[in-house]
Order: C-alpha cells, then sequence, then structure tokens
C-alpha cells in the first residue's frame, strides 16, 4: 500500500476534516478580501461615512500676499531723507513725518553732527521739496531724535498703530 494515504477510516475522516478546513479559511479570505475590496471602493467614490479636514495652515506672517506694495504706497509720502552737515561731515538718513505740524521722527547719530557742531540739517520731502529742520529733541540712549521742519503745509503723517496689540 501507498503510504501517503489514510487507510483506516479514522484517518479519512481526519484528513477530510482538514482539507475542509483549509478550504472553508480559504474560501472566507477571499470573501472577506472581495467584500473589503467592493466596501472600499464604494466609500471612496461616495466620500467615505464622513469628510476629513486635515488642519489648514493659518495666515502667514505679516502683511498678506500681494499688499506689501500698497502698504509701501500709503507709507512712501510719510519718509523723508535727512541731509545733515557739521564738523566737516555730511551724514544722510531718513525720518518718518510724525504730524501735520512738521515733526520728524529720526535717528539721534543722524542729527548729531548738526547738534555738537551748529550744523544745518535738510529735509527733502517724497515730493522733492526741501526744507530747514532743528532738532527738538533727541535720546541717544535709545537712538530717537525729533526735528522740526518750517515752512512746509500738506504733510502727511505716517499712521502708527496702537503699542498694545500685536
Amino acid at each position: 500500500m501507498d503510504e501517503g494515504i489514510p487507510t483506516s477510516p479514522d484517518a479519512r475522516r481526519r484528513s477530510r476534516s482538514r482539507r475542509t478546513l483549509v478550504a472553508g479559511a480559504l474560501a472566507l479570505t477571499v470573501v472577506s478580501g472581495a467584500a473589503g475590496a467592493l466596501l472600499g471602493g464604494y466609500l471612496e467614490r461616495t466620500g467615505g461615512v464622513e469628510t476629513v479636514q486635515l488642519a489648514q495652515p493659518g495666515p502667514p506672517p505679516g502683511p498678506p500676499p500681494g499688499d506689501v506694495a500698497g502698504t509701501a504706497a500709503r507709507a512712501l509720502p510719510s519718509v523723508v531723507t535727512l541731509q545733515v552737515t557739521g564738523t566737516g561731515e555730511e551724514i544722510t538718513g531718513t525720518g518718518l513725518v510724525l504730524d501735520t505740524r512738521g515733526r520728524i521722527l529720526t535717528d539721534s547719530r543722524v542729527v548729531a553732527p548738526a547738534v555738537s557742531a551748529g550744523g544745518r540739517i535738510t529735509v527733502t520731502f517724497n515730493s522733492g521739496a526741501t526744507a530747514r529742520a532743528t532738532v527738538v529733541g533727541r535720546d541717544t540712549g535709545y537712538d530717537l531724535a525729533v526735528v522740526q521742519v518750517h515752512g512746509v503745509q500738506g504733510l502727511t503723517p505716517l499712521p502708527l498703530g496702537p503699542s498694545d496689540r500685536n
């Protein structure tokens, strides 16, 4: 007799039970895979059970894109150039128009030659107009100075925001 074929009835029954169990497991695997594929395809086409919302990044810091040019255009009429002479040197700096009365904020180091040697401060505005200025006050520790222009009308102060908001 062939040794690979069971001869006793109990051995044949066990062999048949194992084949039935393996065939059943194989059939269950195939049916489960097909059902999963069909369900996954259906959910993919219909949008699933619920909508998944991913966290979106907030707006970028600073001005929104495309607004930089607008911000610069609004600020430009308030920006001035200062030519300061004194102690044999000439310094060029910038300043910001603070109010309509002609006060301009600049750096203390820019106006230093005019203060120490009685020099001259000439302010050039965005329009091209020029005016003489004198130092109203300065703080060398913070490197800030305020100058006053004379004989100029129609100044555009730079709008400053409140300091308590970020």
